[in-house]
């Protein structure tokens, strides 16, 4: 608990930038449209929804992608201090603290939903903060492992970030980039005019501003590994055999 010695809390989370709105009202209204702010007691099933789920289908590849990852985790020690960077409301930094004995962290700018994953997970190796990374909150070399879990498109500059979170890391440690998409620079424009598309369908097209598509160049410059390739001729198979999966990469980044 050192990293959050003398932190105020406020609801189960601690506070370790001053609240800024401005981006959360946005988000949460676009989140109503879609049907995606869920009640305590669903949230606490996450990644396991109902059928009539207007995201059941989406929830399931998700599910596979959370699977896939804890197994990997419960491969490594135990001990290990973690940080999720995009919480959210907090489900699948719950899974990583359910499975093994990590301090888990998880780190978001939207308090509305940490506070609910705070209220719904309450375990005794996991943590909810409320905080701009970029505020430097944390010390230098304070994390194992960091995740970015259906987040890193809400940072507008992925060299920037990944550098930060380099800083934030072990030597040792590791960076995972779960269901987000990227892209090849050829395929950026048509992804953006998309994305501009379906805000506007919602009634929201300034979230647009807030959404953006990284391509597999900006990693080049990284020590990276791709874990899971959708692209693979063996995920194609699958797919062709009607067998589902992650349509996401899942990359795995280390100094």
């Amino acid at each position: 608990m050192s990293l959050l010695d003398n932190v105020r809390m406020i609801n189960d989370v601690y506070f370790l930038s001053d609240v800024d709105n401005t981006f959360e009202k946005l988000y949460v209204e676009v989140r109503k449209r879609e049907n995606r702010i869920y009640s305590d007691h669903e949230v606490s099933q996450l990644p396991s929804v109902p059928p009539y789920n207007l995201h059941y289908k989406e929830w399931v590849l998700r599910k596979i992608t959370s699977d896939r990852f804890i197994r990997y985790l419960k491969q490594k020690r135990n001990g290990l201090i973690l940080l999720d960077v995009g919480c959210g409301n907090g489900w699948f930094t719950s899974l990583i603290a359910k499975s093994n004995t990590s301090e888990v962290y998880g780190i978001d700018v939207n308090k509305l939903e940490i506070e609910q994953a705070a209220r719904v997970f309450n375990l005794q190796n996991l943590h909810f903060v409320y905080g701009n990374l970029f505020d430097d909150i944390f010390p230098k070399k304070s994390f194992d492992m960091i995740t970015l879990n259906a987040s890193a498109q809400y940072f507008k500059d992925l060299n920037y970030l990944l550098n930060k979170l380099l800083s934030l890391m072990t030597d040792d440690g590791e960076i995972h980039i779960l269901d987000t998409p990227f892209y090849r620079s050829e395929e950026l424009a048509s992804a953006r005019e998309r994305t501009a598309a379906y805000y506007k369908s919602l009634g929201h097209l300034e979230m647009a501003k807030y959404y953006f598509h990284h391509s597999y160049e900006e990693i080049e410059k990284f020590n990276y590994s791709i874990l899971f390739n959708p692209r693979a001729l063996k995920v194609k198979l699958k797919k062709f055999l009607n067998v589902k999966d992650s349509p996401f990469p899942w990359i795995k980044i280390l100094k």
